[in-house]
């Protein structure tokens, strides 16, 4: 714990921020980590079986006489010329595709109130009235300045909670570990 804290220290912001948006928006793979492979194929199998007082299996092979070839040719042809009527079925959506749709418009959503918020981040000192007539440089700074202010109070209190939530967890786990060692040793006893 006390060799690696450090690097956690500067990591974490960085796993926890792309770990979530990569959990969050992963659009491209909405099954469960099986890459489509949700059936298993159906392979050719052989069928053997051992003769009585045979210990080895012995393999079978069935052959077909002319005439059973002839009817699968016939039935084959019988249904490739066959006329197809098509039956105009309305598909009810799947549960798989709420769960699609569902989770498209959860990404959205998410995405749109995130440029909401960097664009209220942005903007947190105001709109400057571009059509006033009295646009001087001294009144663009100033304010730049007051919106700078406001900002940085923002990112300020951001930083701030992040590193309360961080101690709360750093003295967790400090807790913890020396519990776990006090009970280790009053059981050595």
């Amino acid at each position: 714990m006390f060799n690696s804290f450090i690097q956690y220290l500067i990591l974490a912001p960085t796993f926890i921020n792309i770990l979530n948006v990569f959990a969050f928006c992963n659009l491209h793979d909405v099954s469960w980590g099986t890459k489509g492979s949700d059936s298993v194929d159906v392979l050719p199998s052989v069928k053997s079986k051992a003769a009585l007082g045979d210990e080895a299996a012995t393999v079978e092979e069935s052959t077909n006489t002319q005439e059973d070839v002839d009817h699968f040719f016939k039935e084959t042809v019988v249904r490739a010329l066959a006329k197809v009527e098509v039956v105009e079925v309305v598909e009810k959506p799947t549960i798989e595709d709420d769960n699609k749709t569902f989770r498209t418009y959860l990404v959205s959503s998410w995405l749109v109130s995130n440029a909401l918020l960097a664009l209220a981040i942005q903007n947190i000192g105001g709109w400057l009235n571009i059509n006033d007539a009295d646009i001087s440089p001294a009144k663009v700074a100033a304010w730049n300045k007051q919106a700078g202010d406001k900002r940085n109070i923002y990112f300020a209190f951001i930083l701030y909670a992040t590193f309360g939530l961080s101690m709360i967890r750093f003295l967790g786990c400090l807790f913890y570990w020396v519990r776990l060692n006090m009970f280790a040793l009053c059981r050595r006893n």
